[in-house]
């Protein structure tokens, strides 16, 4: 397997995003609980709203295929995104800490 990035920007509108923040957040544990999803989060401001997740999968395109089936890009809440490979070089023990 290989680390991804997927990288989203926002719409900006903060209760449209928090409506349909539930339904992408039981998504993202359906994929963590495959052990597709290693970590996500929301970036903090300042700057344009938006997230990250990275992904432990096979290829670019499972990546992609798991940013089209996510209800935020569903819905229209992901106005642009980037999917990307990446190494994890420094502090991996730091993500399997609770």
């Amino acid at each position: 397997m290989a680390l991804f990035a997927v990288i989203y920007g926002y719409v900006d509108d903060d209760e449209f995003v928090s409506t349909h923040r539930p339904e992408h957040r039981s998504y993202l544990r359906g994929l963590a609980d495959a052990g597709e999803l290693v970590v996500a989060g929301p970036f903090g401001g300042p700057g344009t709203p938006g997230g990250l997740l990275v992904l432990d999968v096979a290829s670019s395109e499972r990546a992609a295929e798991i940013a089209d089936n996510d209800p935020f890009y569903l819905r229209g809440v992901i106005a642009d995104r980037s999917v990307r490979s990446w190494t994890l070089s420094m502090n991996p023990e730091r993500l399997t800490q609770p």
